[in-house]
């Protein structure tokens, strides 16, 4: 709950809120300002609308005394233009030789559309003779056949030569006319016109306007009705609504209804008649609005306005929103770059100041996301070693305490991996590498907490903290013996696993069991899996007995007698079952006595196997036929060390060989030597190195190399004893010395191959 108001609270108090809330109270008192227009402009509307329609009906009115005057204008041409003073002859009768002149003006007259003529005639008063936009015919015939309506019959027309009158309109009406084959053509609503000369009565000029062309072309407001009426208050046309009403209101003015003034409306029952006198013709114009079309207008007016200003206020918001948006996006685009640390990306805005400022943050957590990737790599690395000095039981774990979880049980795994010939030396290091990643990503896989390491050069240990049972991580174990398998050729993995749970004090103890576990797999080239610890290892591998006739028999030159007594040893070995390890051990001590009886008597032991390790030779032992054939190669080419001795004797070269073998401990000199012999010094020094290509210092070097590599191999000896047995008092100098030698310091001899794995006390 209280979470909930929070982030309401920060909700409410955010830049995006603040923003839009300002952009809208800008709004609402730009809006305030429109509603107070909208009030006042409400209150005059109506004024406005009947001021509109006042200037449409005076914009009528203006339109027909214009056209009337044009009107006018042009039918007295007929009476004062020369060219028609021979319309009559003398006698005062029609000239019948100017009736094409008269015909040629009548259709000139026609052809302009905007006069809105029908027809004009010329009638004579005291004949029927009639001129017309076609030619001439009579009276009868012209309004009986031609041009008829009721109320303008040929009578109408005579009897508008004794009206008292200049220019005159009469009610519009409906014309039509009677053709040959009995059809009827209606002519339209037609409004006529007579112009009279009062000097000249002898004929009559009259024309036929289009009333309803010229009502349209005059008044642009249909939906309305209109009355043209003459000064007289007669009806002289009447234009209906488009849509006519139900009681058919529209077709009359209402009685008694009076018009004051030039101009003006009066509101009657539910309708507004707007009217206006025409200043040269006097004749009344009147426009018809029902109330309601003015409410109409009105309510649209308004309904447009509300619309402007809804839609006004709606875009306002949505550009609030959007301002509001353009602006908030940067900072949410920042605040999300630090929230995502861990994966920074280039936040983009078209604001300048925005973007330098979202680049320089995402460069600044980029570089952060390198130097965090770099902590976390390094504190990995520093993980694993906290985990390798528990292990090993450094005296600085206290130091390390805090970078590794041993708040857990665990599961402790170990592989050991062994490489046959068929691995290049070159592809080995390479080789652990990825078998190492290998395990790794199973173990995480199924034991995300799991932690794998690299102990030595070909031991890997897995640290599993899991609370599942102990049979899903053996389980784990036999699958990847089922990949390892397929490589038996080049080489098989040992796996020390006890299936219990271990506590984190138990870490160096778990880990000295999977070692003793490790040398404990049998003899053979599988790989094995080993879940129990080691029995209680054998006494002695040789008795006193063995060990003499292995001496007698090798310094008696006999190689096979010592091959088959080996033999002996390996039978009685394979019988009882004993580990691998066991045998590793019974083969180093035997090649130690071997390596030390040969040194004891001088003989030079690099020419043994073509100068190979016999020690790394034996890591390639995989069987009791293995560790046969190797020692036989073995103890053969010793005896033939022996047996060629014994070929060649020299008293001078084996006396200084015996002294130098027995006192090699001492601080002895070429001098010493030769006064033993009574002899000068440089003559045995020529000597010797004629007899041995060596020099008296080279071998004695040689010799006490020979036997530090030989106690290194096969002894616990601390290194300042070794460099005190074989003749050093200064141990730097015997490390200088050894190293010269072999390339390799003490310490890291015996660590190497070339040695056992024996650990250095102290």
């Amino acid at each position: 709950m209280e979470r909930a108001k929070e982030t309401k609270t920060i909700r409410r108090n955010s830049l995006f809120v603040k923003l839009l809330g300002s952009f809208l109270l800008i709004i609402a008192l730009l809006l305030s300002f429109n509603v107070l227009s909208f009030a006042f402009f409400q209150t005059n509307i109506h004024q406005e609308i009947i001021e509109t329609n006042t200037l449409n009906l005076s914009s009528t009115v203006t339109g027909y005394e214009k056209q009337l005057q044009l009107v006018e204008s042009d039918m007295l041409r007929f009476y004062f233009n020369e060219r028609f003073s021979v319309l009559l002859s003398p006698d005062d009768q029609p000239n019948y030789t100017a009736v094409p002149a008269v015909k040629t003006e009548m259709n000139a007259l026609l052809s302009n559309k905007m006069l809105h003529f029908d027809n004009v005639f010329i009638l004579f008063r005291d004949n029927p003779f009639v001129i017309e936009k076609e030619g001439t015919s009579n009276t009868v015939n012209m309004f009986t056949k031609f041009y008829v309506s009721e109320p303008y019959g040929p009578v109408f027309w005579h009897r508008q030569f004794a009206e008292p009158y200049t220019f005159r309109l009469f009610p519009s009406a409906r014309f039509r006319e009677y053709k040959y084959d009995k059809s009827v053509l209606d002519k339209g609503e037609l409004l006529p016109v007579i112009i009279k000369n009062k000097f000249n009565n002898q004929y009559i000029v009259a024309a036929l306007l289009d009333a309803d062309g010229l009502y349209r072309s005059l008044h642009h407001n249909g939906e309305d009705s209109f009355f043209l009426l003459g000064p007289d208050g007669e009806p002289l046309y009447h234009a209906p609504p488009r849509q006519l009403s139900e009681n058919g209101a529209e077709n009359k003015l209402p009685d008694g209804l009076s018009f004051e003034g030039n101009s003006g409306y009066v509101k009657r029952d539910d309708r507004y008649y707007f009217y206006r006198k025409g200043e040269n013709s006097g004749l009344l114009y009147v426009n018809v609005i029902p109330y309601v079309r003015i409410a109409s207008q009105v309510e649209k007016l308004n309904l447009l306005l509300l619309s402007i200003m809804g839609a006004a206020v709606g875009i306002s918001v949505l550009i609030s929103i959007w301002l509001s948006m353009r602006f908030n996006s940067p900072i949410q685009g920042i605040i999300r770059l630090l929230q995502r640390s861990g994966h920074p990306h280039k936040l983009g805005s078209s604001i300048h100041e925005f973007d330098w400022l979202g680049r320089s943050i995402s460069d600044m957590l980029r570089d952060n996301n390198v130097f965090d990737q770099d902590l976390r790599r390094k504190n990995k690395l520093l993980q694993r070693y906290g985990y390798m000095s528990k292990i090993k039981s450094f005296h600085h774990w206290n130091e390390l305490r805090d970078l590794i979880d041993m708040s857990r049980p665990f599961y402790l795994v170990a592989f050991e991996l062994t490489f046959t010939r068929q691995m290049a030396a070159e592809d080995q290091e390479k080789t652990v590498y990825y078998i190492h990643e290998y395990i790794n990503l199973h173990m995480s896989g199924r034991f995300p907490d799991s932690v794998t390491l690299q102990m030595e050069k070909e031991q890997i240990v897995s640290l599993l903290f899991t609370s599942d049972d102990a049979e899903v991580v053996a389980d784990m174990l036999h699958r990847l013996k089922e990949v390892f398998d397929r490589d038996r050729e080049y080489g098989f993995v040992t796996i020390a696993f006890r299936p219990a749970r271990r506590t984190p004090e138990e870490l160096a103890g778990a880990y000295e069991e999977v070692q003793a576990m490790l040398g404990s797999r049998q003899l053979n080239r599988d790989t094995q899996i080993v879940t129990e610890l080691p029995e209680q290892e054998l006494g002695a591998l040789m008795t006193s007995s063995q060990e003499q006739e292995l001496a007698s028999t090798l310094l008696a030159g006999s190689g096979e007698r010592t091959a088959a007594l080996i033999d002996g040893l390996l039978a009685q070995m394979e019988n009882s079952r004993v580990s691998a390890g066991q045998f590793a051990e019974l083969g180093k001590q035997l090649v130690a006595k071997v390596l030390k009886l040969l040194l004891e008597h001088h003989y030079d032991i690099s020419r043994l196997l073509d100068g190979e390790s016999p020690f790394l030779l034996l890591k390639m032992c995989w069987s009791t036929g293995d560790y046969s054939r190797f020692f036989r190669r073995f103890t053969n080419e010793a005896a033939e060390l022996v047996a060629n001795r014994k070929a060649e004797q020299d008293p001078i070269r084996d006396f200084v060989l015996g002294y130098v073998a027995t006192h090699y401990g001492e601080d002895i000199s070429l001098e010493h030597v030769a006064d033993q012999l009574k002899m000068s010094r440089s003559y045995l020094s020529t000597y010797f190195h004629e007899k041995t290509g060596q020099t008296f210092s080279e071998y004695i070097s040689g010799l006490r190399m020979d036997r530090a590599k030989s106690m290194l191999s096969t002894t616990n000896t601390r290194i300042q004893d070794i460099a005190a047995e074989i003749g050093y008092q200064n141990v730097n100098s015997f490390i200088r010395m050894f190293k010269k030698a072999t390339g390799l310091t003490p310490s890291d001899y015996r660590r190497s191959g070339a040695a056992f794995d024996a650990k250095e006390p102290g």
